[in-house]
């Protein structure tokens, strides 16, 4: 199968739902492959909009929200969102464009390093060089999304890695374990909590989480 056809089994595998974006010459293979897959796009007017529409689903569900950008300026549109769910920690994927790799007609146009400009507001960001890398890709950006603390990942798509053909296989979706705070810690939490006269919670983005407001939710019922 062609690679583009195998980044959308793979999205599939994990469990994806929407992918939010917009259509652009470099991402034509992939929306080809998605046409006849259970992924629905949802159309953007702005890549801006596509990725807090991605954040915001990842924040709602827990689940990494995709969105879709071609290369250059339509990418950098996403640094935005990308840094405001890294923070949130909200977990997404960044699906982004680029020019063939392997040989290029047109040089430099529109080509921006976004595997770069990405590395210090997401968890993960690489280019794929090869189809059949894009199993064990998706699998490890996914992973990344959803460990503690959730954030931005990011998957750049060259032109010709798209259209060539790969393998088709996916990895199985495999479950993590949350790590566990030091009792004595906990103790000492509560000794202080149970001391204070007049406490005061500040509740930040982090608590998104469902597990995490759950268990907040039944603190602030009990104290």
């Amino acid at each position: 199968m062609k690679a583009s056809d195998l980044l959308v089994k793979a999205l599939e595998n994990e469990g994806v739902e929407y992918i939010f974006g917009i259509p652009g010459e470099e991402n034509l293979d992939f929306l080809n492959s998605l046409k006849d897959s259970k992924i629905k796009l949802i159309l953007t007017r702005h890549e801006q909009a596509a990725g807090f529409m991605a954040a915001t689903y990842g924040r709602m569900t827990g689940k990494p929200g995709v969105c879709l950008s071609t290369l250059g300026p339509g990418a950098t549109n996403l640094t935005t969102p990308a840094a405001y769910a890294q923070l949130g920690a909200m977990p997404m994927l960044i699906i982004t464009g680029q020019k063939p790799i392997l040989k290029s007609k047109q040089a430099g146009f529109q080509i921006v390093d976004i595997v770069d400009l990405f590395k210090p507001i997401t968890k993960y960001t690489r280019q794929i060089v090869h189809g059949d890398a894009i199993p064990v890709m998706v699998r490890e950006a996914f992973s990344l999304a959803i460990e503690e603390r959730p954030g931005a990942v990011h998957l750049e798509l060259p032109e010709d890695i798209a259209a060539e053909d790969s393998i088709d296989r996916v990895f199985d979706v495999v479950g993590f374990r949350r790590p566990d705070a030091d009792r004595l810690a906990i103790q000492t939490a509560v000794n202080l909590i149970e001391a204070a006269h007049m406490p005061l919670l500040l509740i930040g983005a982090g608590a998104n989480r469902k597990r995490t407001s759950k268990a907040l939710k039944q603190f602030v019922a009990h104290t």
